[in-house]
């Protein structure tokens, strides 16, 4: 009953989410998001008495109740800061707690994407600043960030939609990113994650917040999505591990209005998608595969993150 209510409550947060990103520019949430940072600092240190604390180890025995243990993969998104100061750890010993617990059998990923500052301006960022595969900071948070620096952790080549990754698949999930024509499609770490067995989470962050697998299937189906999106080019250079400099253009599709993510949460059961609450910690858990096939069987039938449209007859016929 509870992780129903806890959905519940989450479906709300998304379709107020969606509301202020259709509202309000990126400059306005920017900064309402920082007023809301600087509000939960006033009152953190209440926290811990209403939902108790953990340690690194806790959070992932409680992720391995929660997820299947045969994954290949594990897809990690965070928001360190959130999980504070219920969480007593540091980023390192929870770092260090998901290489232990991925082994060596296993495969480590975690976004390192860089979306153009605080205002997500990538134009403005790539007209004065390269992506250095080996320098460029992710923007996905300290968890991130440490997992970049991480020894033998290897990152894919592409100056907004990088993956860093360790383990055994590390090398092919990452390989080849720059030479596909989409940033999440056919021939990047998504598509190659949505091939193994990967599960995805969220450790102190909501699914629709961060779940970036959500625009696989936009990009998947190209041209067939069948909401008209705005495909403007970016310039911009990328200089790869061995300090070779390749002109790139960045292709993200835009529509006219933000999408609206809780289209997933209709799409994927309880056990599909599953949301929860650890010591007052957001978590959340999915399957890679299904998300996109999910999104891409609803957008065949015109019903998308845009919006509901109406298709011609032969719209569903697409492959």
């Amino acid at each position: 009953m509870a992780s129903v209510l806890y959905r519940w409550q989450n479906a709300a947060k998304a379709r107020a989410h969606t509301l202020l990103r259709r509202w309000f520019s990126q400059e306005t949430r920017a900064d309402l998001k920082k007023w809301q940072g600087q509000a939960r600092k006033r009152v953190t240190r209440f926290l811990p008495l209403i939902h108790g604390t953990y340690s690194a180890k806790e959070v992932i025995a409680d992720l391995k109740n929660h997820i299947p243990q045969h994954f290949e993969i594990l897809m990690v998104h965070s928001a360190f800061d959130r999980m504070q100061p219920m969480y007593q750890g540091t980023a390192l010993d929870l770092l260090k707690e998901l290489v232990e617990y991925c082994g060596k059998e296993r495969t480590l990923a975690m976004p390192a994407f860089m979306l153009g500052g605080r205002l997500y301006d990538k134009a403005t960022y790539f007209g004065s600043h390269n992506f250095d595969v080996k320098r460029t900071p992710s923007e996905m948070g300290m968890l991130s960030e440490l997992f970049r620096r991480w020894p033998g952790v290897v990152r894919s080549l592409h100056p907004t939609h990088s993956i860093c990754a360790v383990g055994p698949l590390a090398e092919e999930l990452t390989a080849g990113h720059e030479t596909a024509p989409t940033r999440t499609g056919y021939g990047t770490p998504f598509d190659f994650m949505n091939r193994r067995r990967t599960i995805i989470v969220g450790l102190g962050v909501e699914y629709f917040r961060c779940l970036t697998h959500m625009l696989t299937a936009i990009d998947m189906m190209d041209t067939d999505y069948p909401v008209p999106l705005r495909r403007n080019p970016i310039s911009a250079v990328i200089i790869d591990s061995q300090g070779n400099q390749h002109n790139y253009n960045v292709i993200i599709p835009e529509g006219e209005k933000s999408p609206n993510n809780t289209l997933l949460r209709s799409l994927l059961n309880g056990n599909e998608l599953k949301e929860w609450k650890f010591h007052g910690t957001a978590m959340f858990a999915t399957q890679a595969n299904i998300v996109t096939e999910r999104l891409m069987e609803a957008a065949r039938r015109g019903v998308t993150v845009y919006g509901t449209v109406a298709l011609p007859n032969s719209a569903g016929s697409h492959p």
